[in-house]
This record gives structure tokens, sequence and C-alpha cells, in this order.
């Protein structure tokens, strides 16, 4: 008997080890670098997927975890926004449900910086989550990466001070941890903020230095960012020319390491690099290759896709939430009987019946309260996402419309500049129609931006509609000087005026067809918009000393039909008052 004890010992110090042998081996192959690595995207995907499984075998909860972010990492190289949000995801809830905050601080950070493309507003929610938990652990390893992806966050937004603020905290913790693979992150960052504060030569200098540190890693995709980066330092500083070898030496390796991301942006700035140089033929190609390269990778199913995923983890987490707070509400019930009880057995059999009278109704009031909360609680999730994907709705399409039709407008301004400029000895009549032609475009744009501008507000505040109107009021003073263009403004009780996004572009395009009849008929020299804002009413008044013209004449036109319908759109009366060589006066004001 004795001797199969030590055989049953001897074999389970066997499985130890080889378990042992076997999570030592996931690490290393979870702790590759995907960024450094020579391994082409293929690879690195059979690699990482074989990995996944090893962990799956043994049950290695961590080693799961790391493998479905590195799988995150590759998708993401690969343009697959939708495979990069589902393996983020579940690596998340790996390292949630098993307690592992560094590895969940470290992810919330790089789902923040993965989506700060697509949707900013989470971006910087999956952020500061991942941040928070990073800071309240101390997480080193964490915190400086995460310091200098926040930087890239408040760089996007213009915030340039606080980015060089967060990058060279960053810097400070990686150079503290002798952090050698991260040092080209941190210059690069500072690169690209002392770029756009135009100190040219400091940011060409911290590119340099980061590109110098990949090649002695080998850090090809790095080197890459590096080469776009330069050329985009040249372009900032107004030599296009410069730019265009640095971009042409990124493109070639990320074809090689097939970084379909970083060809798709370089494929725009080398567009965008031939504009610049007025060499229409190069920056036309370039786009056509960065249109079909974006409709490739970025197709509307997979939004959706990407969205539905986000909402369905948002979903569970909140699931989980209530499952917590009804779980505490138990505990606490509980405890409240318990004592109770002990309280009834001291008091004695004198006062039973009343305390057990009590004791009923207090359990059936702390029930209906349980209730009521759960109710509330309810109500309010169930308005939360309605408004969440009424929210969704109306930015994917107000995306759309700008992306898809926005690009697609300005490829055919590029391509109207293109045949004019092959057209070059036609006749001047097919010329002006060309101009003609690519001018509407560009008013079409423009009525875009203003719809889109509209469609991305719940509502419109009066400063909103004022600093609008004051922006057309200056394009349009700014094309027409020899017209006097005035815009007066008084406003009591501001806070108290909201316009819907429907009512606000309303009043705008009144305000624009009014501004724009008294410019193409009236011939006048004097162009008004007064606007008065009291309370919760609102009086907009349009004045120009033209021709103006018989209203009782018959040929008022379309201008003044479309502007009494928007009137009535929104429910405010419309007044004209003219006469041929006495000017025109066009109100509009909410109804008493």
């Amino acid at each position: 008997m004795k001797h199969c004890y030590c055989w049953a010992f001897a074999f389970l110090l066997s499985v130890y080890a080889l378990s042992a042998q076997e999570i030592q081996k996931i690490d290393s192959i979870n702790a590759i670098l995907v960024q450094n690595s020579s391994l082409k995207t293929d690879s690195l995907l059979v690699i990482f997927e074989n990995n996944l499984k090893a962990a799956q075998k043994i049950d290695y909860k961590k080693g799961i975890g790391e493998a479905y972010k590195n799988l995150a990492t590759i998708y993401g190289y690969e343009a697959n926004g939708e495979k990069r949000v589902a393996y983020n995801l579940k690596a998340i809830r790996i390292f949630e449900e098993n307690d592992l905050k560094p590895q969940a601080a470290n992810l919330y950070g790089e789902m923040g910086y993965g989506m700060k493309r697509d949707n900013m507003e989470k971006a910087q929610y999956y952020m500061n989550k991942g941040l928070k938990m990073a800071e309240e652990g101390n997480y080193k390893e964490v915190l400086d990466r995460t310091y200098n992806n926040y930087g890239v966050l408040k760089e996007m937004q213009g915030q340039l001070d606080s980015a060089l603020y967060f990058y060279k905290k960053g810097l400070a913790i990686v150079e503290e941890r002798k952090y050698t693979e991260g040092l080209p992150y941190s210059y690069s960052n500072l690169a690209g903020a002392y770029g756009q504060m135009g100190n040219f030569d400091l940011a060409r200098d911290y590119f340099y230095k980061a590109k110098v540190i990949r090649e002695e890693i080998n850090d090809r995709k790095g080197i890459a960012e590096n080469f776009t980066q330069i050329g985009e330092v040249y372009l900032i500083e107004g030599k296009p020319a410069e730019a265009v070898p640095f971009f042409e030496k990124s493109l070639l390796i990320a074809r090689k390491e097939d970084y379909r991301f970083l060809m798709q942006y370089t494929y725009q700035q080398l567009s965008e690099t031939f504009k610049q140089m007025q060499q229409t033929d190069s920056a036309l190609y370039y786009f056509e290759k960065y249109a079909v390269f974006k409709d490739s990778i970025n197709s509307l199913e997979t939004t959706k896709q990407i969205a539905a995923l986000e909402v369905e983890f948002e979903t569970e987490q909140k699931e989980n939430e209530i499952l917590r707070q009804r779980t505490q509400l138990a505990e606490k019930d509980l405890e409240v009987r318990r004592k109770n009880a002990y309280i009834f057995g001291s008091l004695g059999l004198s006062i039973i019946l009343g305390l057990l009278g009590y004791l009923i109704y207090s359990r059936q009031k702390q029930k209906n309260r349980q209730l009521q909360k759960e109710k509330e609680l309810q109500v309010a999730l169930a308005k939360i996402e309605t408004q969440n994907r009424l929210e969704e709705q109306r930015l994917r399409i107000s995306r759309d419309l700008h992306d898809n039709i926005g690009s697609q407008l300005t490829f055919i301004i590029i391509s109207l500049d293109n045949l004019n400029y092959m057209l070059k000895d036609t006749g001047q009549e097919v010329k002006e129609r060309i101009a003609a032609i690519s001018a509407f475009t560009s008013v079409t744009i423009n009525e875009l931006r203003d719809t889109v501008w509209a469609m991305n507000k719940e509502v419109i505040t009066v400063k909103d509609l004022q600093m609008r109107i004051s922006n057309f009021i200056d394009q349009a003073q700014s094309s027409r000087r020899d017209v006097d263009f005035q815009f007066k403004y008084k406003e009591k009780h501001l806070q108290k005026l909201e316009f819907s996004a429907v009512g606000g572009i309303n009043v705008y395009r009144i305000i624009q067809e009014a501004v724009n009849n008294a410019l193409k008929y009236a011939e006048a020299q004097t162009i008004c918009v007064k606007m008065e804002i009291s309370d919760s009413k609102y009086k907009i008044v349009i004045l120009d000393d033209g021709r103006g013209f018989d209203i009782n004449g018959g040929k008022s036109g379309h201008g003044i039909s479309n502007m009494q319908k928007r009137a009535n759109d929104i429910d405010a009366d419309f007044k004209i008052s003219t006469s041929v060589n006495k000017g025109t006066t066009i109100s509009i004001q909410s109804k008493a």
C-alpha cells in the first residue's frame, strides 16, 4: 500500500510539472509584441490561435484572455473592426471574471484607443475606465501606454497642451521602467504634438529618434508609421514635395507587412500632398486608391455588427450591475431580519404579537420599496437603451452622409477640375458649364455639412444658431465685398429657448434663402439680419435696400414659397413686405 502512495505522489508531481511548462510556454508566446514582430499577420494569426487552443485545453484563464487580446490587435492591423471588437470583448470578460485587474485596465485603454476614429465619446469612456483602474492599482506597466494613448485622444480633439502633459507622463514611466520597446511610442507622440504646434524641426528629431530604436528592435510596422509621420510634418510645414518620398517608403513597408489601415491612411495623405502640388492626376489616382481601400474595409454592415457587439457588451454589464445590486439588497434584507429576530427573542412573550405585526408590516414595506426601485431601474434602463439606439441611428446616418456622400461629391469636384484641365483648349461655354457644376457641387457639400451639423444635435441652442448665422454672414461678406452685411443680436433669458434639430435647421435655411435672394435678384447694397430673443420667444428679421418687387404680380418664385413652407413646418409666423425700388423685409417669429 505504501508503495502505491509513492507512485500516486510521483504521478501528481509529473502532472504539475507538465502544467507549469505549458503555462510558461503560453505566457512566452502571448508576450510576443505584435508591433515588433517580423512575421506576417497571417502567420501571427495562426500562432495566437494555436496558443488560444493550448490555453483553453488546460483552462488557463490569463493565457486565454491574453491570446484573445493579441488576436484583436492583429485584426486591428488588418482593419477588421468587427473581429477586433469581438475578441477584445471576449478578453475583457475573461479578465474581469477572474479578477485580472492589470490586464483588464490595459485592455480598456486599448479598446478606447481603437475607437478613437469611430466614436470619440466611447473612446474616452473606455480610456478613462482603464486609466482609473491602472492609477488605483499603480500598474506602471499599464500606465505608461495608457497615458500615451490618452494623449492621442486629446491631440485629436485639438487639446495640444493636455496631449503633451500626458505624453510626458507616459515617457517618464517608460524611462523609469527602462522599457526600450515603449520609447518609440512616446517619442512619436511627442513629435506629432510638436508638429501640430509648428515646431517642425523638434518634431522631426523625435520621429527620427523613434525610428532608430524601431530599427534596432526590428519593429517594421512602427518604422512604416514613422515614415508616414515624418511626411505629415513636411506636409503641415507646406513642403509637399519633400513629404512624398517618406509616404512612398511607408507604403512599401506597409504592403510587405500587410498593414492595411496604414496603407489606407497613407493613400489619403498622398492624395492631399499632390493636390497641394496642383498635380491633379496624381491626386485623383491616390484618392481613388484611398476610396477603394476605404470601401473594402469600412462597409455599413460591418459598422452595424460592431455597434451590435458593443451594445451586447454594455447590456451584459448593466445586467450584471443590476444582479449585484439585487444581491446587496438581499444581504441587507437578511441582516435586518436577523437583528429583528434577536430583538424579538429578548423582549419576551408579552409583546410577541405586536412585534410580529410590525415585522410583517416592515417586510411588506421593504418589499414594496424594493419592487418600486426595481421598476424605476427597469424604466430608466429602457429609456437609456432607447436613447442610445436613437443616438446611434442618428450618428450612423449622419456619418454615412458625411463620409460616403461627402466623399463622392468631393470626388466629383476633383474630377471636374481635372476635366477642366484636360479640356483647356475647349470653348468658353463648356468651361463655364463645368465651373457652374463644380460651384453647384460645392454648395451641395456646404448644405450637406449644415444638415449633418443639425443631425448631430438633439437640440440646437440659440448660441449654436447665432454662431452658425454669424459664420454664414462672414462667408457672404468675404465673397461680396461690394455689399455691406450686418448681423445684429439681442438676447434676454437665453437659457430658456432651445430649438429642435429640425426647427434650428429650418430657421437657418430661411435666413440663407432670404440673404441669397437679396444677393442674386435685389442688387442690394446693404443686407441686415436682426435676431431678438426674449424669454422663450424669438423674432428674426432680414432687411435689404434692393430694388424690391411687386408681391402681387404673381412672380415671387419658389424661394418665398419655400420659406413660407419651412415657417409653417416649425409653427412660426412668416411675413414679407416689399415694393418696387423700396427694398424687402422678411420676418419670422414664434407664435404667441
